[in-house]
């Protein structure tokens, strides 16, 4: 089930080659089918967070009301999942989570939603720090994938198709996005960018129902590490 499989899949890293911001900041709504962004006014360069700042930063069990924060393993190696066409690995590289290039430090969690509008779904999170040029590659390479690919195979069960959603207005610059495989809900993902750090937001739902994103948990999960990245 695409819903176990993202879960399982959300949670690593560890491409080792390497992956236009810009904007004024406003929640921009979806101009393609492919793709919905937001990006903001950039600051100086922030430097890379180490793993103790991306585990201080992370969402605990008592940081997002009517979720269940729980710890969730990353993996550091090469997913070895190929995209065809080649312009959608982007997409595919957010899927399972193995960002190209890798980062240098990766902390993961599972947020179950036990109440509210998204009761029923889960999502993983993961923390990735890099230096600030290469994270906004990682977006920049995203959304100019995002401009051609509306399917692929590779990697998933079935052929994938990607639909815009509207992207979190969190952090520096935002994508987010909609996959989905035949027989399967759609999952909801997003990549928020906060300085070095890439944050990416993967949920699904076990009722075989789509489910949204839940908003209040990107912000706290953003609002958090902007904190810990300003100490």
């Amino acid at each position: 089930m695409l819903f176990t499989a993202a879960l399982l899949a959300a949670c690593g890293s560890g491409r080792n080659s390497p992956g236009d911001t810009g904007g004024t900041g406003a929640k921009s709504s979806p101009s393609s089918p492919q793709s919905s962004t937001t990006t903001k006014q950039p600051l100086a360069p922030a430097d890379a967070l180490s793993t103790a700042q991306l585990k201080s930063a992370a969402l605990s069990g008592t940081d997002a009301d009517g979720f269940q924060i729980d710890d969730w393993p990353s993996r550091q190696t090469d997913s070895g999942s190929i995209a065809e066409p080649a312009a959608c690995q982007p997409v595919e590289n957010v899927r399972v989570a193995d960002l190209d290039p890798s980062p240098k430090a990766v902390v993961s969690k599972m947020a179950y939603a036990t109440s509210g509008p998204s009761a029923g779904s889960a999502t993983t999170i993961g923390l990735m720090a890099y230096d600030q040029s290469d994270a906004e590659q990682i977006l920049s390479g995203l959304r100019t994938s995002l401009a051609k690919c509306t399917s692929y195979d590779g990697g998933v069960p079935a052929r994938a198709t990607v639909k815009a959603i509207t992207a979190p207005d969190d952090g520096d610059e935002a994508v987010a996005f909609q996959l989905t495989i035949k027989g399967d809900p759609p999952v909801s993902l997003a990549v928020v960018r906060s300085g070095a750090t890439v944050g990416i937001f993967n949920t699904g739902s076990g009722t075989g129902v789509f489910a949204e994103l839940p908003d209040s948990l990107v912000t706290a999960q953003i609002k958090k590490l902007e904190q810990v990245s300003q100490e």
